[in-house]
């Protein structure tokens, strides 16, 4: 063997005294077996790369079988050794080939770690020798900047090295892997100082990173997404489906299985398609700050059968001419899990066509509780009063902020009502009807606007007070109104008023309205419309009273 005998070995420091090149030398010791052996300036990590090297890419795609593997220190020197044996003929052949190109990698490679990862990169390297480089790469980190990095980023590279698996870690290069270590180590320092300055506020921050994906298909260009945010209530939650539901306003799809989450920060891989890098770094924080859900337990409420027996009364009298419309009264009965909960009560006279209730809703998401006669008109004709309850999947009636629209289930409880037993008068849905009627003329006002602004277009138009307000005042004022208050929430003013029409529009970021309600405006003169958007609550106001002297007074008093 090249390296038993002390003369050999001796002849190899003298080459590389006053040297620091390796020096590496390989000869065929047999038919079937070569010897080939390094010795190099003692560096740590020189025995495994030299090991990789020559056992996977000496022969590639093929096993080889190891005879002999040597390792140690001597003089400050690495020496290493590697005896192989391959099947005579063509494998001997391509071995003596490819050892001499083989030889100026592992020179390379051993003179510095940044060519040796790279070359076991561009080689594909085991997947121990990549935790080996990351670990590696930690460490140098820590060593070089004690300022921002501390010994606990040993423990984000253990819970990085654990949770992700194998097949991750095959298609990703160690400088991405260690970037996915050290990149949220920092945003969270950054994010913890912001907090600490200003503690009630929202916080978020966001990194996006051109990465390759080493694919069985080659190398596939993706972007890289770290995501951080803080929390301001108990119950807020922020996970991979609120993420991919912001990110569907940029038309985008991620990677399958990249999505990682650790203490409040989120990572995830997205293709790159036709949009603009620039246009995701701007958009996405706001898209983000409107998918943070908030939990609320669910309500327990039984049903109370003593309303149910009014409802039935109720509209059992206003059956009072053969040719009335069956008369219904829908009433929220609660949540169970996934499923909204409603209690319809349906009366209606009964013909001689008239078919069963049963037939009409067999194929729907009803059931009925019970079915009872409960007088006759003109003696002649029952009227037959029906209890029913209605399960709807919570998930049909998410807005943006995973939040529930109840008024939209309730719509869809009333179309599939009308469905079964054709047009009917929605008793208890009257100004619920005119509201939506109302709203449908706001949004075709905004036109695209609505579209962009959907979720606080919702918050505006139905905390709006009085109530009877959102159903009959001008779609043109409420227009107004909105667009003054997105100015606002963009300006850094905490008032903006404008005038329209002779009325007085006003927003404002002060929530104080003990000053408005001393001034005792009747409620028919005054629309008041508190939004809550992310972490902050603004004011509108309508002042619909053309008196000046009265609206200069209403503005020193806000």
């Amino acid at each position: 063997m090249l390296l038993s005998y002390e003369s050999q070995v001796e002849e190899l420091f003298s080459r590389l005294k006053g040297s620091e090149e390796p020096h590496m030398q390989w000869e065929q010791t047999a038919s079937r077996e070569f010897s080939v052996a390094l010795i190099c300036p003692h560096r740590r990590h020189v025995a495994q790369f030299f090991f990789e090297m020559v056992s996977r890419w000496l022969l590639p795609g093929r096993p080889l079988e190891v005879v002999l593997s040597f390792a140690t220190s001597y003089r400050e020197y690495a020496i290493c050794e590697m005896v192989i044996r391959v099947e005579e003929g063509e494998d001997a052949l391509f071995v003596k080939r490819s050892l001499p190109f083989l030889e100026k990698e592992i020179c390379l490679g051993v003179s510095s770690i940044y060519h040796a990862s790279r070359i076991l990169e561009m080689k594909g390297l085991s997947l121990s020798a990549k935790t080996s480089l990351i670990q590696e790469r930690i460490a140098e980190l820590i060593r070089r900047f004690p300022a921002y990095f501390d010994y606990d980023l040993f423990e984000e590279m253990q819970h990085f090295l654990v949770s992700v698996k194998e097949e991750f870690k095959a298609v990703r290069d160690i400088s991405h892997m260690s970037r996915m270590i050290w990149v949220p180590y920092l945003m969270r320092k950054a994010l913890e100082k912001k907090i600490e300055e200003e503690p009630g506020k929202r916080h978020i921050s966001l990194k996006i990173k051109k990465i390759l994906l080493q694919t069985p298909f080659g190398s596939k260009e993706v972007l890289a997404l770290f995501v951080g945010l803080n929390f301001l209530r108990p119950y807020e939650l922020f996970e991979e489906r609120h993420l991919l539901y912001a990110l569907a306003r940029f038309g985008v799809r991620p990677v399958p299985h990249s999505y990682m989450k650790h203490e409040g920060f989120c990572y995830l891989e997205v293709e790159i398609d036709h949009f603009s890098q620039t246009e995701l770094m701007q958009g996405l924080p706001e898209e983000i700050l409107r998918r943070i859900e908030q939990l609320v337990p669910p309500i327990f409420m039984p049903r109370n059968e003593e309303e149910v027996m009014r409802s039935v009364l109720t509209l059992s009298n206003q059956l009072k001419f053969t040719r009335d419309i069956p008369q219904i009264a829908i009433s929220f009965e609660g949540q169970r899990g996934a499923e909204l909960l409603f209690t319809i009560v349906l009366v209606r006279l009964l013909h001689p066509h008239t078919p069963p209730l049963r037939e009409l809703f067999a194929a729907r998401t009803f059931t009925i509780d019970r079915v009872k006669i409960v007088g006759h008109l003109r003696r002649k004709y029952p009227k037959e009063a029906t209890v029913l309850r209605a399960r709807l999947k919570c998930e049909d009636f998410l807005r943006d902020d995973f939040s529930v629209d109840l008024y939209q289930a309730r719509m869809a409880v009333l179309r599939t009502v009308q469905q079964g037993v054709g047009e009917v008068r929605d008793y208890n849905g009257g100004m619920i009807a005119k509201q939506n009627e109302n709203y449908e003329l706001l949004k075709k006002e905004l036109g695209e606007l609505a579209e962009r602004e959907t979720l606080l277009l919702q918050n505006f138009f139905h905390s709006i007070s009085p109530v009877e307000l959102s159903a009959t005042l001008d779609p043109v004022l409420l227009k107004s109104l909105f667009t003054l208050l997105l100015d606002a929430l963009g300006r850094p003013e905490s008032l903006l008023t404008r005038r329209l029409n002779g009325c007085l529009l006003i927003v404002s970021k002060e929530q104080d309205l003990s000053g408005i309600e001393s001034l005792k405006i009747p409620h028919n003169e005054l629309l008041i419309a508190q939004v809550q958007l992310f972490d902050s609550s603004t004011l509108a106001l309508l002042y619909l009273n053309p008196d000046k002297e009265k609206q200069k007074k209403l503005l020193l008093h806000i």
